[in-house]
């Protein structure tokens, strides 16, 4: 049994069945079953893992984009309906936090001319 597979990181086991090693691109060669602890095949692996979740994502995103397409076709008036309602709404209220922000921003500065002045009368 050779142990020259990957500087004696293979088991036992490894060596049921043959191969060649040619780590010219810094991977065995070895088959799928191996049992050798070289990163290629946990890169291979990991890039695999990858691969399937972005088609998870992908189904996924295809998915809603269909489920769109059903509200939109069944249900096109009540939404365009909800959604200027919510968007007024959104509208109003972000109108009314920035009144709110110049409001407090005039107090300041209300306030810092106030103190301002008053240290001012304070220190003649």
């Amino acid at each position: 049994m050779s142990q020259e597979c990957h500087q004696g990181s293979c088991s036992d086991k490894h060596h049921s069945h043959s191969h060649s090693h040619s780590h010219s691109d810094g991977c065995c060669s070895c088959s799928e079953d191996c049992e050798c602890n070289c990163n290629c095949h946990q890169k291979s692996h990991k890039y695999s893992d990858e691969l399937l979740a972005l088609a998870d994502e992908a189904w996924m995103e295809l998915l809603k984009d269909k489920i769109k397409e059903e509200i939109k076709k069944n249900s096109s008036e009540h939404i365009e309906k909800l959604a200027s309602l919510v968007s007024k709404a959104n509208h109003d209220r972000w109108n009314s936090k920035i009144d709110q922000k110049k409001n407090c921003h005039q107090f300041e500065d209300d306030l810092n001319n106030l103190m301002c002045c008053k240290h001012k009368e304070i220190g003649k």
